[in-house]
């Protein structure tokens, strides 16, 4: 009698669990050719997590060494920011995590098989995992381990470990581009993901180090308009991923970040009318329409996850509708009990954002020490931390002060200071005040 009362009880909680399943998922099921049927799916997208593999490296001189040039990335506490990325996932439940290039520090192949398999929980609770990528991915001169005080060599990777390491974003692809890495996936009844490989790299293992452009080989690009007129033919609107920017988001930096032959790909998501278009490579949070006015595309450049705040893109899409959010990654709920113990972890936040205030500062103390003007010690400290945290507004997507807020940053000692260096004040003009869109959230309605 007692292990029918369990069997019973057991089977009215199946009901019950299949039940509340249902109410918050659709019944039917994704056809085989789209990564799901629900008309509401929900998509997480970052980029530049510049993952370096636990066993590349120690705490030796080497490996600090190069930490000098990690431009405020956050290269010690990776593993467990990844984890806590995962478990929210795990959590929350996206249809995709979405990766957009320079998903390795150095393009070390043991980086990216370390990643793969953290993120690996997410593909077997049905969240797929989608990676293009950067600049820094695919044979890379640079790849190393960093032991003792020497740097040792280590293995690159190649287009085809790429796609062995992420074999399940191209299994979930309905289509391929033979000449590169690019690939579509149909996300659903409403939408097409064309995730473009947009690097340029070598056919053998490298030397040098890594490209910074990109390019859309002539190839790729015709790959491209034959997956914008199947989607237009199949009713679906196209989103479009990939590292490189298709604008200057920067006034004084854009050579090597915007994509080579920008001008192409601008016309032809114009002739298609490609709303929006993901892509990173700058490390800094920035949305953005065409300054020229030509292209009808809004850019969503999503700053690197690497480096402060630790965020991603919320996209959530319904039939006719796209709403993007940007989310600061919160890892104290995921922290073991010896974790919490670490200050930089229990204040992760605070311990990202000095790590970058560090990188401009030291941009601004390097400038004002080799300039024509003399600078008192008290008046670099203070220019620094003020070039410091203007970086920060900026690479985080702060960067739209009110005009009471300009007007007290103008007024500021530290603005008064850095006045005096041309250099830094072209620089500080052209991060002070984003007069173009707000850089944390957008809706966009598809015609």
């Amino acid at each position: 009698m007692k292990k029918l009362i369990q069997s019973v009880l057991a089977l009215l909680a199946m009901t019950l669990f299949a039940g509340l399943l249902a109410s918050s998922y659709p019944q039917a099921a994704a056809p085989a050719s789209q990564l799901t049927a629900t008309t509401q799916p929900q998509l997480w997208v970052l980029s530049d997590t510049h993952f370096i593999a636990p066993s590349l490296h120690d705490e030796k001189k080497a490996y600090q060494l190069i930490k000098g040039s990690d431009a405020g990335k956050d290269m010690d506490y990776q593993p467990v920011a990844i984890n806590a990325l995962v478990q929210t996932a795990l959590k929350k439940r996206p249809t995709a995590v979405i990766i957009t290039g320079d998903v390795t520090f150095n393009g070390a192949k043991a980086s990216a098989e370390s990643l793969a398999k953290r993120l690996a929980p997410l593909e077997k609770a049905g969240i797929h995992v989608l990676v293009i990528p950067g600049n820094h991915d695919i044979y890379d001169g640079w790849a190393r381990a960093y032991k003792g005080d020497e740097q040792q060599v280590v293995d690159q990777i190649s287009p085809s470990d790429w796609k062995n390491i992420w074999s399940g974003s191209y299994q979930a692809a309905s289509s391929v581009d033979s000449q590169s890495l690019s690939y579509t996936v149909t996300l659903n009844r409403n939408y097409e993901l064309i995730m473009l490989d947009s690097n340029i790299y070598t056919v053998q293992p490298a030397t040098r180090p890594p490209s910074t452009g990109g390019l859309l080989k002539p190839e790729t690009l015709t790959w491209l308009t034959a997956q914008l007129k199947a989607a237009r033919k199949n009713g679906r609107t196209p989103l479009v991923f990939m590292h490189h920017n298709l604008y200057a988001h920067s006034a004084v930096v854009s050579t090597g970040y915007v994509l080579s032959n920008a001008d192409t790909l601008q016309k032809l998501l114009t002739k298609y009318k490609v709303q929006v278009l993901f892509s990173g490579h700058i490390h800094a949070q920035d949305i953005e329409n065409d300054p020229a006015g030509k292209c009808l595309t809004t850019e969503i450049v999503d700053g690197a996850f690497s480096i402060s705040p630790a965020g991603y893109g919320i996209v959530d899409l319904t039939p006719t509708t796209l709403h993007y959010q940007r989310q600061a990654l919160d890892i104290s709920p995921y922290l073991t009990a010896k974790q919490k113990k670490n200050p930089d972890l229990r204040d992760y936040p605070a311990y990202l954002k000095k790590l970058f205030m560090r990188n401009g500062q030291a941009l601004a103390i390097n400038t004002m020490m080799d300039g024509s003007d003399t600078f008192s010690d008290k008046e670099v400290t203070i220019g620094a931390n003020f070039i410091g945290e203007l970086n920060w507004r900026y690479f985080t997507g702060q960067d739209d002060p009110t005009p009471k807020e300009l007007a007290t940053l103008k007024a500021s000692k530290g603005y008064q200071i850095v006045k005096r260096s041309p250099s830094l004040m072209r620089y500080v003009n052209s991060i002070l005040q984003d007069k173009n869109l707000n850089d944390q959230t957008l809706t966009i309605h598809f015609n």
